[in-house]
């Protein structure tokens, strides 16, 4: 099955998680340049890098108690993701900007480029759920 690839915008990508980006109407410079965009005060996080090459997913996954963030390193990649109550409803973004998903949104990643790199931070202890799709999954630059 082949999803197309939308891009990620605060109203395509709000059911899933957020965008990290400094809060509209913040002006440059002075105090404003630092801003809190996501606290997490339940448990201490970790910060990973994956590297990945692959056109099709066979599963996604989800963190029941964990945010995560993905934030592109190098490369072209692509986050599929589903609401909790429907894993099969799958969309596909390009990861052109740093998110970070709710708790409890099915995921996996997808490699446009020859090899993509993500940085990613979740919580120090993650609890995962993987379901397995009816087909393998891929995503292309194709219209609606």
């Amino acid at each position: 099955m082949n999803i197309p690839i939308e891009c990620v915008t605060r109203g395509s990508f709000a059911p899933f998680g957020d965008i990290l980006e400094f809060p509209p109407g913040i002006p440059k410079g002075g105090m404003n340049d630092f801003q809190i965009l996501i606290e997490e005060k339940d448990s201490p996080w970790r910060i990973a890098v994956r590297r990945f090459n692959n056109r099709d997913i066979p599963a996604v996954g989800c963190h029941p108690d964990s945010r995560e963030t993905f934030e592109p390193l190098y490369g072209a990649s692509v986050l599929v993701v589903a609401e909790y109550n429907t894993p099969r409803e799958l969309r596909a973004f390009f990861l052109d900007k740093p998110v970070c998903l709710k708790k409890n949104i099915w995921h996996h990643t997808l490699a446009l480029s020859e090899e993509a790199a993500l940085k990613i931070t979740e919580n120090l202890e993650v609890g995962s759920e993987w379901t397995e799709l009816a087909e393998p999954v891929s995503a292309s630059l194709c219209s609606k």
